[in-house]
């Protein structure tokens, strides 16, 4: 598995390494953070990419008006 060109045996180290340094309850407060970090890039994302696509279908639409446009001159 290749996550940002990191192996799972670099994965598994940092994990490691994670638990010895902020133990074991803290890693998982840390986790739910991280976790909630993600979900709210991928939700701000993915809003972010629909309001693209209507703003470029309305840019497609209004060259096919202008085209229409040109055509009629």
């Amino acid at each position: 598995m290749e996550l940002f060109d990191i192996g799972g045996t670099e994965l598994l180290l940092v994990a490691l390494l994670a638990v010895f340094v902020l133990g074991p309850e803290r890693l998982a407060v840390t986790a739910r953070k991280a976790g909630k970090i993600v979900r709210e890039a991928k939700a701000y994302f993915s809003t972010l990419t629909d309001e693209l696509k209507v703003e470029l279908d309305m840019l497609d639409d209004i060259k096919d008006v202008k085209n229409d446009l040109d055509d009629m001159k």
